[in-house]
């Protein structure tokens, strides 16, 4: 083989070499960029797992979170319904339901209706009337009231049937937990001008649990 040949056998390789070698750099340029862009984007998913799980972690916080700037508000305008009651599990099962709703006819102090029903055995007491409460609202969540309430009531049972007017008095604080929802918790007595409670008494001494929303 002369000194030529050599020469033009070599030129044809390195001819066919180059676009195999273009083609090798070009592969491997773009096996780069679909690593980085891969990359990337699972770095933005794991991202946005985590910040979505972070939202959801703080929610419950969020909707019970109460600052400075949110506390109690009953000023005038302001409505409130009540629910509120207990049962006593003892020898006999004891039951007591309230309902209630109030308009705030000045700040702090509100007027409304209130209806009951309550039972012990065979004994039926059911009531409706009116109330008034007094709450003392401070820098606080927590808000002492008083309640006045005068109703008619009825007492249905095996032994007796009577209706009378029974006045009522209850003492309270109730705990914000936001601006428009609240926990409630009171102590109380009722006097009937007949035999209406149950178990045939004129008097009663009453506990209640409850909740109170506004609106």
């Amino acid at each position: 083989m002369t000194y030529k040949s050599t020469l033009l056998i070599g030129a044809a390789t390195a001819a066919f070499a180059m676009p195999a070698m273009a083609n090798h750099h070009s592969v491997t340029d773009g096996a780069r960029a679909l690593a980085k862009g891969t990359t990337k984007a699972g770095k933005g998913l794991l991202s946005g797992v985590a910040s979505t799980g972070r939202g959801l972690l703080s929610a419950p916080g969020k909707m019970l979170k109460i600052s400075d700037s949110a506390l109690p508000n009953l000023s005038l305008g302001v409505q409130e319904f009540g629910l509120s009651g207990n049962i006593d599990y003892g020898d006999d099962i004891a039951y007591n339901l309230n309902l209630s709703y109030g308009y705030f006819f000045k700040d702090n102090w509100q007027i409304g209706f209130t209806t009951n029903i309550q039972g012990e055995n065979s004994d039926l007491n059911l009531g409706l009337g009116l109330f008034t409460e007094y709450n003392f609202v401070g820098e606080t969540k927590w808000v002492p009231f008083v309640g006045l309430s005068a109703k008619w009531a009825s007492l249905g049972s095996d032994a007796l049937d009577a209706d009378s007017i029974a006045l009522g008095l209850d003492l309270g604080v109730k705990y914000f937990l936001k601006e428009n929802l609240a926990l409630s918790f009171s102590v109380g007595a009722d006097f009937a001008f007949d035999d209406v409670f149950p178990g045939g008494d004129d008097f009663q001494q009453t506990i209640k649990i409850g909740t109170r929303f506004y609106f």
